[in-house]
């Protein structure tokens, strides 16, 4: 991610996906393998609030 207070740009990320990972998985490997600057706020990762999901490509996840 690159950025500041003027703005950011998007980048993509490609990671290996594993049955029974949510979200916020993927999220936290890519900020501690890719992305060390990415922000991110999480809560319980019980799937109840719908912190740690997110809609891709149109459908939850």
């Amino acid at each position: 991610m690159a950025g500041d207070v003027k703005g950011g740009d998007l980048e993509d990320f490609e990671v290996e996906v594993n049955d029974g990972e949510v979200i916020l998985d993927i999220i936290h490997r890519i900020q501690a393998t890719q992305a060390s600057d990415l922000a991110v706020r999480w809560n319980c990762k019980a799937g109840k609030c719908g912190s740690c999901s997110a809609e891709i490509n149109g459908r939850p996840g």
